[in-house]
């Protein structure tokens, strides 16, 4: 089976930290088939290049290049509102993205589409070569654009699928049934394979610290500015303590400046953006997600999860539905620093809870599908069908 995923941005390079399960997803894939991905370019990227037996075509939609401001900036979302000139560059994104995908998908048997705008982008080749198109939506298009942008693009499509049970219910009650639940893949390989921790905590001048840790986009829908504000009511109890910070976005330099402002950079490490969010997992004591959005399934949560490290999440969305207090995670009140603090510092002085949260990690993934073997299945078994019923 030959598919052509089209989506708004993937991995610049191998475990590269930005949608890295968008790579997950086509790997996978191409284990077995004929995988071809169609993107946009950024500053440092091949026109073309293979990845792990995955054809990787990209598109320029403004020149210069490096004046190219709607994706790896943060999500797109982000970066049309922080900026005047990706607002400029948005028409000229979407036609580069068609025409990209008219030249390159012509010979697949099927379209995957990831987010809506992809789903936009994939809509001519199915008027023009009869291609089915299965849409996978993971969010930020049902919050971020239009309803009835969204619905327009749902209405053309065969089949839609979805990892998030809030984005299913969202679907289901604006009319469209034709979806599906199919989990985004988790690198397993990566983040389950045993990590040197000795020699990794010198490596990041770890000596006998408790490690807090956060990875995520640094945007308002991720609220990493409640974890910093979090900070100083763990240190007043915990001195022996490092809190680490991947990621990268909008936010940076706010975070920056409210470290200095709160006078906990000897207790705080800025990572940015890296390949090696499975080395800090390693050597984590606690995860951290502060989404005052959602939770419900956290891309980041999950391989926190598959590495073992106990969760704190905030209470928001439908996490309270999925998530047990206390036995998969602890959750917390959205936006609540001195919740967090307290939450933090009760974790860490009890190991007993934490190796409790711990142990439960796996057992939560294989109950809720998130494991490689099952994914896997489900997602050829759809693409085959919308194909044959295509035929």
């Amino acid at each position: 089976m030959k598919i052509c995923i089209l989506c708004t941005s993937y991995p610049r390079y191998k475990n590269d930290y930005c949608v890295p399960f968008m790579h997950s997803w086509a790997r996978e894939l191409a284990k077995t088939e004929d995988v071809t991905v169609v993107t946009s370019a950024g500053r440092e990227t091949k026109g073309f290049e293979v990845i792990d037996n995955v054809k990787i075509y990209r598109f320029n939609y403004f020149y210069p290049k490096k004046f190219q401001r709607l994706t790896y900036s943060g999500g797109m979302k982000e970066s049309f509102n922080y900026e005047l000139l990706p607002k400029i560059q948005a028409p000229f994104f979407i036609i580069s993205f068609m025409l990209k995908s008219l030249k390159v998908a012509r010979k697949c048997d099927v379209i995957n589409a990831h987010w809506i705008l992809s789903g936009l982008a994939a809509i001519p080749l199915k008027l023009l070569y009869k291609k089915p198109i299965v849409l996978t939506e993971h969010g930020g298009s049902i919050r971020g654009l239009p309803m009835w942008l969204n619905k327009f693009v749902m209405k053309r499509v065969d089949m839609i699928t979805s990892a998030h049970y809030d984005m299913i219910d969202m679907i289901r009650s604006i009319g469209f049934n034709n979806i599906v639940d199919i989990k985004n893949f988790l690198n397993e390989d990566k983040f389950l394979r045993k990590h040197n921790t000795k020699s990794l905590k010198k490596k990041f001048n770890i000596r006998h610290e408790y490690v807090v840790t956060s990875v995520g986009r640094l945007e308002e829908l991720k609220d990493p500015l409640t974890f910093i504000e979090s900070i100083p009511y763990v240190i007043k109890k915990l001195r022996n303590i490092k809190f680490i910070i991947v990621g990268d976005g909008h936010l940076i330099d706010k975070i920056k400046k409210r470290v200095g402002d709160l006078g906990i950079k000897n207790y705080t490490f800025i990572a940015g953006p890296r390949t090696d969010v499975d080395d800090f997992l390693a050597i984590s004591d606690i995860f951290i997600a502060c989404s005052a959005t959602e939770n419900c399934f956290s891309t980041a949560i999950l391989e926190a999860m598959l590495a073992k490290v106990p969760c704190i999440i905030t209470r928001a969305g439908v996490t309270e539905k999925y998530f047990i207090h206390g036995k998969d995670a602890y959750l917390v009140e959205k936006k609540n620093p001195k919740a967090l603090g307290n939450a933090i510092t009760k974790m860490l002085q009890n190991q007993r809870l934490r190796n409790k949260i711990s142990q439960n990690s796996l057992n939560f993934l294989d109950r809720h599908g998130f494991r490689n073997r099952v994914i896997i299945k489900k997602i050829k078994n759809t693409l085959k069908e919308v194909v044959k019923i295509q035929n």
